[in-house]
């Protein structure tokens, strides 16, 4: 270790009274393969301590330039650049990048020889925005959860240490990420192979749902901002297991509402009525209401889009505090009889949609 390096840097003060528990800090972290600048870096922002779980989780790799990454790929900078800022990663002259974006563009470029440029990039775009979304969740979970128990007034290489074993948990992502895209691409393969479309998107025959938390506003107000997360993670549960056990599938969580598709609308309503039902039972949780429709609706990166998903989405506002509201169409596909007690609640006009739509309320028999 170049303790001269260290302290040139700024991160070693051999007169601090601190400084043996620094020192022994940083041949920690040099020894985990931590670098001066990743350090610096570190310190400047307080959290030295906590580059030890990053290095625990990711294995040292190889940074080029922007003009070697292109070079090696055999792909122009711009093109590079493309692909980085798809995948959300501002980049320019003075980044170093991974190596692996070299394999990254060949990849990119094969699958524009495939699909054509425009189609990849939307599809790098939905990678990007998920696991972005992985990430803010599980910096959530280390700094909201572990840090709670981490020991605070231990000293800096105590502090490291426990959160390389925290890191190390981070480091099992790729295989669960491998085998759920796995999974997910078996079940979903006969749905994919159903859809009719064109490179500008699929259409899909399905059943809407909207599950919306009732005066959320005037309730998220009562609350502090911990307890007002908590119950937020208590609905957003919910609603994944609900919608996953009955075969449909949450596509989006928008706040204080939540986005769920299936292949009828008979098991959109059911997963709608047990997750009202989950919800008012629920004391830290304000009333629910859920809006159903069936029918037609443009598929394309995970999403779902059309009019459909917009007059749903309207619809819901109709509900009154834990009832179910549906189209003429999903209350079509119910059918006749059954299990469903169907409620004629008349035609509403619902904003931004032109003609009055015939609404109906139903409750599981």
């Amino acid at each position: 270790m170049d303790v001269a390096a260290l302290m040139a840097a700024g991160l070693y003060d051999p007169d601090a009274p601190t400084a043996a528990d620094r020192l022994a800090l940083l041949e920690y972290l040099v020894g985990r393969g931590a670098t001066v600048a990743e350090m610096v870096e570190a310190d400047a922002d307080g959290v030295l301590f906590a580059l030890s779980a990053y290095l625990a989780a990711f294995a040292p790799v190889e940074r080029l330039p922007l003009s070697d990454v292109a070079a090696r790929s055999g792909t122009s900078v711009d093109g590079i650049r493309r692909l980085l800022l798809a995948e959300g990663l501002p980049v320019d002259e003075a980044t170093l990048l991974p190596a692996y974006v070299v394999d990254d563009a060949a990849a990119f470029r094969t699958g524009a020889s495939l699909f054509g440029e425009e189609a990849t990039l939307a599809f790098t775009r939905v990678i990007g925005a998920s696991v972005a979304r992985i990430v803010d969740a599980a910096i959530s979970l280390f700094y909201g959860e572990f840090s709670v128990t981490a020991p605070a007034d231990g000293t800096e290489l105590e502090r490291a240490r426990a959160n390389a074993r925290a890191g190390a948990v981070f480091a099992v992502l790729p295989s669960v990420i491998t085998h759920l895209l796995e999974q997910c691409f078996r079940l979903n393969s006969a749905r994919a192979a159903s859809a009719r479309g064109d490179a500008l998107g699929q259409t899909a025959t399905v059943g809407v749902g909207f599950v919306d938390l009732v005066d959320s506003t005037v309730w998220a107000a009562q609350l502090s901002l911990k307890d007002h997360a908590l119950a937020l993670a208590r609905f957003e549960s919910a609603a994944w297991n609900i919608a996953t056990g009955h075969g449909g599938r949450v596509v989006k969580l928008i706040g204080d509402e939540a986005m769920i598709v299936a292949s009828s609308a008979e098991t959109v309503c059911r997963i709608a009525v047990e997750l009202c039902d989950t919800v008012t039972a629920d004391p830290a949780l304000p009333g629910v209401r859920a809006g159903v429709g069936y029918g037609d609706v443009t598929w394309r990166g995970g999403d779902y889009v059309g009019p459909l998903v917009n007059l749903v989405a309207r619809s819901v506002k109709v509900a009154t505090a834990g009832s179910v509201v549906v189209t003429a169409e999903a209350r079509h596909q119910l059918g006749a009889g059954g299990p469903w007690r169907v409620t004629d609640i008349g035609s509403h006009a619902l904003r931004g949609i032109e003609e009055p739509v015939p609404l109906f309320t139903v409750v599981s028999g």
